[in-house]
């Protein structure tokens, strides 16, 4: 009695364990989906605005859902503002996307003299000069060399003022104006591939410069002119 009884108990126990595992399977394969769907995708970086820091062919795992938006964040955003106001999960895949780095916040002010960025805020009501580490010499001496002014821009509410990092190659804010919070796709949190710079996105560590008299010199002459200067 006991050898007919055991098969049947351990057949019981083993097709119990498939059971629970297929079970589990498709819960995990459920979740991914909808992770995948709702929550991150992937991105192409393409171009060369975002140089020296990401370059053409490398794949980046943005988040949709965290809107926790800081000065420094890199974020996928709408080439077209007024798509991204009706766009869902199907006509999203039809647009063009920009990979910009978020350098000023709503309720803060903006002004851009040759590469340096320059932030009013409460805290800075006088002006800071944004240092920007992750901007190439070569990039910041040929911005210098270019005199180039952006006038002093209020930001409004709920709206994020984008630059490329490759200042001189980048169509981004100074073109296209501020980026509204639903223009933004989303924001990186994985540099995936190649695998040798497999990275966790960082926010980087800012400091802030009080303006000198030369920066000061230069805001005055500019800001007398009736165009912009290249």
């Amino acid at each position: 009695m006991t050898d007919t009884i055991l098969p049947k108990i351990q057949t019981s126990k083993k097709n119990r364990f498939w059971d629970i595992f297929w079970a589990i399977f498709w819960i995990l394969m459920i979740v991914l989906l909808l992770l995948k769907l709702f929550v991150y995708q992937q991105v192409t970086v393409v171009g060369a605005s975002m140089e020296p820091n990401y370059s053409t062919g490398e794949l980046l795992i943005v988040d949709q859902i965290n809107k926790n938006l800081q000065r420094g964040q890199v974020v996928a955003v709408y080439e077209d503002k007024d798509v991204a106001k009706t766009a869902d999960y199907f006509t999203r895949f039809q647009t063009r996307f920009f990979l910009k780095r978020i350098v000023a916040l709503p309720g803060e002010e903006i002004e851009i003299v040759g590469s340096k960025v320059i932030i009013y805020n409460k805290q800075y009501p006088e002006g800071v000069v944004l240092k920007e580490d992750y901007i190439s010499d070569l990039n910041k001496s040929k911005e210098d060399a270019s005199k180039y002014y952006f006038p002093r821009t209020k930001i409004t509410d709920k709206n994020y003022f984008c630059l490329g990092d490759n200042r001189t190659n980048s169509t981004d804010s100074r073109v296209k104006g501020t980026f509204p919070d639903y223009a933004i796709f989303g924001q990186e949190t994985v540099r995936f591939w190649p695998q040798e710079k497999f990275t966790n996105f960082g926010l980087p560590k800012y400091e802030y410069q009080p303006l000198s008299e030369d920066i000061k010199t230069k805001i005055q002459d500019y800001s007398k002119k009736s165009r912009f200067e290249f």
